[in-house]
């Protein structure tokens, strides 16, 4: 009687659904991504988390344990403050440059910070002005909850989260 499966044969199999739990995984989590902002990690100007929203800067399926963000802060930020986003490369070349964008009331996309440095190594602490999380820069249009999307170059989503200008 012959063999229908060879031991490669299994593995490429195994693989492949491996592969597909994978990208599942990633395309539920852009889908949480794209919905309305609901909530925010509270953190304090030191970086301290007060209260945490689960939904908030997780990290995506395929940069788990190759990246951890740390929750933006302080948060709330008011239009006369500044926040910072950091992000951390845990390996050596875990992505090539990255960029932070928000997503306007008119549902533009805005680059607020792009990071060409190749490979990214160790933490990169950004510092970002919430009054270009408005629509044209104002006090009054950069109140509210705005939802924050971190990309690599490649256009893969690392993570993404909220924040609240008062």
């Amino acid at each position: 009687m012959k063999k229908f499966f060879s031991i490669p044969v299994i593995l490429g199999i195994l693989l492949l659904t491996a592969s597909c739990t994978r990208n599942n995984a990633q395309r539920d989590f852009e889908q949480d991504a794209y919905t309305a902002p609901a909530g925010y990690t509270e953190t304090t100007a030191q970086a301290e988390i007060i209260s945490l929203d689960e939904d908030d800067w997780r990290t995506s399926p395929l940069f788990q344990g190759l990246i951890n963000i740390v929750p933006a802060y302080p948060n709330p930020v008011a239009t006369n403050q500044q926040f910072y986003l950091e992000i951390e490369s845990l390996f050596n070349n875990s992505i090539n440059g990255f960029e932070v964008i928000v997503r306007l009331p008119n549902n533009d996309l805005y680059t607020l910070y792009q990071e060409f440095d190749t490979p990214l190594t160790g933490v990169k602490t950004i510092l970002l002005d919430p009054l270009e999380l408005g629509i044209d820069g104002s006090p009054e249009a950069a109140r509210g909850l705005k939802r924050i999307y971190i990309f690599d170059l490649d256009g893969q989503m690392i993570s993404y989260g909220d924040i609240m200008v008062e």
